[in-house]
């Protein structure tokens, strides 16, 4: 019997330096979230404080296996075929085997204005996704594949 990769958690994150709006920069972070899932995401924020002494509010909200699922699904749905051949062809830097976690950076401003989009940058929104069973960058290659078929059709 093969066993199967399956996610087991999404957490998304991002801060919200003294300089931005919070209640934007909380909008473009549940932008990121499938629209049947806003309203059971439980937003959690820290504040912290920066080298200077300025605050900075970490944001955070997780989803565990279906509900996960269905957060990675609409993140795949809703990037462009460029960052999706992008996101492939990166697969190798984005996975660690050792956490069994693929991470992505969201574009913060264009999650604010209901896009998504891959971004390289610091100031961005990540993306944890871990998964449950094999620890195998071609095990979530191919599950990326089969989402990212589903999604295209």
């Amino acid at each position: 019997m093969t066993r199967k990769i399956e996610l087991s958690e999404v957490v998304i994150s991002t801060h919200c330096h003294a300089t931005e709006d919070l209640e934007k920069v909380k909008k473009a972070l549940m932008n990121v979230i499938s629209p049947e899932l806003r309203s059971i995401a439980k937003l959690h924020s820290e504040v912290l404080h920066g080298y200077y002494g300025n605050p900075i509010v970490k944001l955070e909200v997780r989803f565990k296996s279906d509900n996960a699922y269905t957060v990675v699904k609409y993140i795949m749905s809703l990037i462009s075929d460029v960052d999706q051949r992008y996101l492939m062809a990166s697969l190798d830097m984005r996975y660690s085997v050792k956490d069994n976690k693929l991470y992505l950076r969201l574009d913060k401003q264009e999650a604010y204005l209901g896009g998504i989009a891959l971004y390289e940058g610091d100031d961005s929104i990540k993306v944890s996704i871990s998964f449950s069973m094999i620890r195998s960058a071609d095990a979530v290659r191919e599950f990326l594949e089969k989402m990212l078929a589903e999604v295209g059709e």
